[in-house]
């Protein structure tokens, strides 16, 4: 008995083969695609059903779509030409297209010259003249600015000995400026002109140069000396801004110690000066009359009253107390006797506060330093505290002397041992 049996299937039936698996439609991979992106595109068909989300081969072509445009193949000829920028005729050839008509060279046009200012014989000796230069090496002068178009290095090189660039520049900009000047009062307006605003500093380019010299002469430890020196500068003004930012609130104290100071002492409090005052951070404008609405025409009086306080919070409640203890109203009534008695009383109040807090701190760090130089005892091994001297009594002190002298020894005997 088998499975044929149990299942009720006849021994003489031919077994049945598998059932054959229906055929999966084949996609021809396109020319040009890699076969990873194919395989990919396939998965993501079999994904979605069976239909591909992604068609691999467009099934209509859009109509407008770039078309490839056929040109007709454009040659080349070697063909002569004529620089614009040259003076000369002179002919020199290069490659070209034929259909480029135009015989003149195409960079002739970067060809910028300097446009130099040329004069007269009449306008020389009316306005050019000067007593350290004559006419040839002026026109000279011109004719370098000319030809090198105010390279000035190599007009220098040029030109004969004895002059300086800062001089032949001096002499080029002060015939210019002397030249416009003299055509804009005969007519012709050049006040506009750039060389009729321009003056030459020939005193500033020597220091210029003098101190790029220097600079180029430096040594590595005074290079690094002046690095230094900036750090510091730098950090030094970082401090500055700190400090003139500190100066400008309301708790700065550097803008009121002068103030106060005069105030002390017209109270006959001046004793102590800087010692009195130091290190308070509340002082800034604490003895200054209240500010005017300056941007308001009418306003309320009692916007004069001084809402000032100590600048720590620690001491908000020790300020408060001594308000309570003076009996000082909240809102005294705003006219202007008041007003300005209460500025003041609020002002010395926030000032006694500070001091007594002020006085704590110097006392607490006096008595750190009292007990840190104060010596320690040595303590002695074996040795009784010393006792009490009580007043004897009446008819018994030389006996109780003599015990307390006798257990005194008995103890130094026995520490002995």
């Amino acid at each position: 008995m088998d499975a044929r049996d149990i299942l009720g299937i006849d021994r003489s039936a031919a077994p049945a083969g598998p059932r054959p698996r229906p055929s999966k439609p084949t996609i021809k991979k396109p020319e040009g695609m890699s076969r990873e992106v194919f395989a990919l595109l396939v998965q993501d068909a079999a994904k979605a059903g069976g239909t591909s989300s992604i068609p691999l081969v467009p099934t209509q072509v859009p109509q407008d779509t770039f078309k490839e445009q056929k040109r007709r193949v454009v040659g080349w000829e070697w063909r002569e030409f004529t620089n614009a920028g040259r003076d000369d005729s002179l002919a020199l050839h290069h490659w070209s297209k034929n259909t480029d008509k135009s015989t003149t060279y195409t960079f002739s046009r970067f060809n910028k010259k300097v446009k130099v200012l040329s004069w007269t014989d009449e306008e020389y000796d009316r306005h050019l003249t000067h007593p350290g230069w004559d006419r040839t090496e002026s026109a000279l002068l011109f004719d370098l600015c000319r030809r090198f178009d105010l390279r000035w290095p190599v007009i220098a090189d040029r030109f004969p000995e004895g002059r300086t660039m800062e001089q032949l520049k001096e002499r080029y900009y002060d015939m210019c400026r002397a030249l416009l000047q003299a055509r804009s009062e005969a007519g012709t307006d050049y006040s506009e002109h750039p060389l009729a605003k321009f003056k030459f500093d020939a005193k500033h380019e020597r220091e210029r140069k003098a101190e790029f010299e220097r600079l180029y002469s430096r040594s590595d430890q005074e290079v690094r000396d002046e690095l230094r020196r900036l750090e510091q500068a730098k950090s030094l003004e970082v401090k500055m801004k700190a400090q003139k930012k500190t100066n400008t609130k309301p708790g700065g104290r550097a803008a009121g110690l002068a103030a106060l100071r005069a105030s002390l002492s017209a109270n006959g409090l001046g004793g102590g000066g800087d010692l009195a005052v130091s290190g308070l951070p509340s002082l800034a404008g604490l003895m200054d009359a209240p500010r005017k609405h300056r941007t308001a025409d009418v306003w309320l009086r009692s916007k004069d009253l001084s809402n000032k306080r100590p600048a720590s919070d620690k001491l908000t409640n020790a300020f408060e107390e001594r308000m309570l203890d003076l009996r000082m109203p909240i809102r005294p009534l705003p006219t202007e006797v008041n007003i300005n008695l209460y500025n003041q009383c609020r002002a010395h109040v926030v000032l006694l506060v500070e001091l007594e807090a002020k006085i704590e701190k110097f006392e607490a760090e006096r008595n750190q330093i009292l007990n840190r130089n104060q010596p320690s005892a040595p303590a002695h091994v074996g040795m009784a505290p010393p006792a009490a001297h009580h007043p004897a009594p009446p008819g018994g002190g030389q006996k109780r002397s003599r015990d307390s002298e006798s257990h005194g020894g008995g103890s130094h005997k026995r520490s002995h041992h």
